[in-house]
């Protein structure tokens, strides 16, 4: 076993010429490449073409996988990569490996069984991350930016392109059917938590009919790719927020049933909100049911259940009261909640998918009595994880501020 071979493989791809275009533009997503890992849908369009190239100087340098898995996990350069490494032992296809001896593979104490199989595209993938990740972008010196920038459109003296028809995400626009991330110069904060678009964008669209003035934008084709590629949906531009906004009874439901998601960016956890219209025939009176679900970003490995945090009232808006809340547990089998925690809307199963009763476990109720509103707040608060307390606020921040 030689490491160092590694060391050369890495060399050579930060030697390829297609590397600083690409080291450019993913230093442009906002986000580590190691985050691939954690929901593992295949090899992105943007890391096909340097993958291929990858995959040539392997072969060439005759370097194992177990190899591989020992560079990057031991590296010191990027301490995620020994988790990424740990994920690829977990999934693979062949001998099934718990995670005391994927620990003891990964720090020497044991070899790499032969039955262990690991899809070829995860290792190039990652070594080809873990080179991009460990040797970013860092030559900001417009003089040279300048003199590699690729324009195909007409441009001015200062190379920008009048354009017409744009589509603005969160992470970037679309333009002639092409997905391009905004420069990193572009402030991509938002507004407002359900604002679609950066600030900026979102003052010029609700302030001017950008279709009848001159708009310019710096189109960088190395910060392009086709639109029927992109991944708008998951990580380049996912919406962290989606849905109504809640404010007890001064929240507009137009639909029996009503989703909010919010998400953490950097954990990738999201708090889903169901609200759905009912009526009490012994009060003579509609109310809402008012669920809230945590639901955690899990590690794609080889696992039997995912155990969340459940939280379910019974709203009264003509009296603004509860009269009914209760805590659970919600237990899913592992690809039923991958398949809910990904939020398709095409899918077979969609995020508000419910368990089945006897997977639904019941901690503490309390009803017959009116509940404020206060302390249902009070109440949810507690009871939810250190991360979904911040997306509980978030959802409540119009309620919070008009309190």
């Amino acid at each position: 076993m030689n490491l160092l071979k590694v060391e050369t493989v890495i060399d050579k791809i930060k030697d390829l010429d297609t590397y600083e275009d690409l080291s450019y533009y993913t230093i442009h997503l906002g986000f580590p490449l190691w985050r691939l890992f954690t929901h593992w849908v295949g090899i992105p369009y943007y890391l096909e073409k340097i993958c291929g190239q990858t995959e040539n100087i392997l072969a060439a340098i005759e370097v194992t996988t177990e190899e591989i898995l020992l560079y990057l996990a031991q590296s010191e350069k990027d301490m995620s990569y020994f988790y990424v490494c740990n994920n690829l032992l977990l999934t693979n296809s062949g001998l099934k490996i718990n995670e005391s001896v994927a620990y003891d593979i990964l720090t020497f104490e044991t070899r790499l069984p032969h039955e262990v199989i690991i899809d070829k595209q995860k290792i190039i993938c990652a070594i080809v991350a873990f080179t991009l990740d460990t040797n970013r972008f860092n030559q900001w010196d417009f003089r040279q930016i300048n003199s590699k920038e690729k324009f195909i459109y007409e441009i001015t003296d200062y190379k920008l392109t009048k354009v017409k028809g744009i589509h603005f995400y969160p992470e970037g626009f679309m333009y002639d059917n092409k997905y391009y991330l905004y420069n990193i110069f572009i402030n991509r904060k938002k507004i407002n938590n359900f604002d679609r678009m950066p600030g900026v964008f979102k003052v010029l669209s609700d302030s001017l009919p950008l279709n009848e003035a001159d708009f310019y934008l710096r189109l960088d084709e190395r910060l392009s790719v086709p639109f029927s590629k992109a991944d708008i949906t998951d990580r380049v531009v996912a919406e962290r927020f989606r849905g109504i906004q809640f404010n007890f009874n001064n929240t507009r439901l137009d639909n029996i049933k009503s989703i909010i998601v919010h998400g953490d960016l950097e954990t990738f956890d999201k708090l889903l909100m169901v609200i759905k219209k009912d009526y009490d025939r012994d009060l003579e009176q509609e109310f809402w049911h008012i669920e809230l679900e945590e639901l955690p970003s899990v590690e794609d490995k080889v696992r039997d259940i995912v155990c969340v945090t459940f939280l379910h009232g019974k709203y009264y808006p003509n009296d603004k009261v509860f009269r009914h809340m209760d805590y659970i547990k919600n237990q899913y089998d592992y690809q039923d909640y991958c398949e809910k925690y990904k939020d398709l809307s095409n899918g077979n199963i969609k995020i508000d998918f419910y368990t089945t009763k006897e997977c639904h476990y019941k901690i503490w109720c309390v009803e017959n009595i009116e509940i404020s509103e206060e302390t249902w707040y009070k109440a949810v608060y507690i009871s939810l994880g250190q991360v979904y307390r911040k997306l509980f606020n978030e959802i409540m921040e119009n309620t919070l501020c008009n309190s």
